[in-house]
């Protein structure tokens, strides 16, 4: 299952770093639609966030297994925090993304 994680993870950031050149060279070749930029950082967001939350996801299955039968507080860091609001931003982008050339 970790391995299915890593994976997962490697693949989330992969298809972020796409997104980001595709917008890069779309920016550039100034050949683009304001609401594609929208959707396209909405997805970077969202995979970000997926990704961290599988990093963390991970480490919190490590740690119950450390620490036996002891019922333990999930404690949620503040980069978990963080990306979970910009993920809900990116779900955000990507509705408005839908939306505003609907009403235009």
């Amino acid at each position: 299952m970790r391995i299915a994680a890593v994976f997962f993870q490697c693949a989330c950031l992969a298809f972020a770093l796409f997104l980001c050149y595709q917008i890069a060279t779309s920016v550039y070749q100034q050949d683009y639609q304001l609401m594609d930029i929208v959707s396209d950082v909405g997805s970077i967001l969202i995979c970000i966030d997926l990704a961290i939350f599988l990093h963390f996801n991970k480490s919190m299955a490590s740690m119950k297994l450390r620490s036996g039968s002891q019922p333990s507080p999930v404690q949620i860091s503040t980069l978990e925090k963080v990306s979970r609001k910009l993920g809900h931003l990116g779900i955000m982008l990507i509705i408005c993304s839908w939306i505003v050339p609907k009403l235009a």
